[in-house]
């Protein structure tokens, strides 16, 4: 599951008419002190044999839940504890290039007429080919952001974005001109290495900078 979404956990009780209260519990693991313990994040009165209980995700790549029923005569009943993985968006810039040409930077710019974060081409090059490469290392399954060309691109200009993974290209975009932009969301077979690559396609003297826009990985196992 995706951070932000909501899982629905079941809980059965065989017999409810001798129970009190089911509680959902997550494993907390503090960040700096104290121990890891189980915590209450919902609880319920018992009214029917099965009960389901949402709950959104929004622990770091792995949350632990468990339930627990308290009856009216005896000790509380335990479940099992079920692990569930979260993922979630991380934007590209937080992921360490190892390799990089002139000009190809991460940056601000406006792409038909929206600010975004982006990496692409920077303004001041004339390379007409920018290309970084990232390791994710086999933790993300999808790449997510806005295709188009910085504003400040000329009249007449275009430009091209393409994807690779492990070396193998994914994905090659349309031809990309001022005031036009495209969003995709690209799914990953959890490569090793991922790449980008921004191309310059217009006429000779007419200079564009492709970009991406808020450019992001959809990852788990990434502290």
């Amino acid at each position: 599951m995706t951070e932000g979404d909501v899982v629905a956990l079941r809980a059965t009780v065989k017999k409810p008419k001798r129970a009190k209260r089911i509680f959902l519990q997550r494993w907390d693991v503090p960040l700096y002190f104290g121990n890891p313990s189980w915590e209450n994040v919902r609880s319920v009165k018992v009214r029917k044999r099965t009960t389901t209980l949402p709950e959104v995700a929004t622990s770091l790549n792995t949350v632990r839940y468990r339930i627990v029923v308290t009856r009216k005569h005896g000790k509380p009943l335990k479940s099992a504890p079920v692990n569930i993985t979260v993922w979630r968006w991380i934007p590209l810039q937080r992921f360490a290039t190892y390799s990089s040409t002139t000009g190809a930077v991460f940056g601000q710019t406006n792409i038909n007429g929206a600010r975004y974060k982006t990496w692409g081409a920077a303004t001041w090059s004339n390379a007409g080919s920018w290309e970084s490469r990232f390791t994710p290392g086999r933790n993300c399954k999808a790449f997510a952001g806005v295709l188009g060309v910085d504003d400040q691109s000329e009249d007449g200009s275009s430009g091209t974005v393409a994807l690779t993974a492990d070396d193998v290209s994914i994905y090659q975009s349309p031809a990309l001109m001022p005031g036009m932009s495209m969003r995709i969301q690209m799914p990953l077979a959890l490569p090793y290495r991922f790449g980008l690559r921004a191309t310059d396609t217009s006429p000779d003297g007419v200079d564009a900078f492709p970009v991406i826009g808020d450019p992001a990985l959809l990852c788990t196992g990434i502290a």
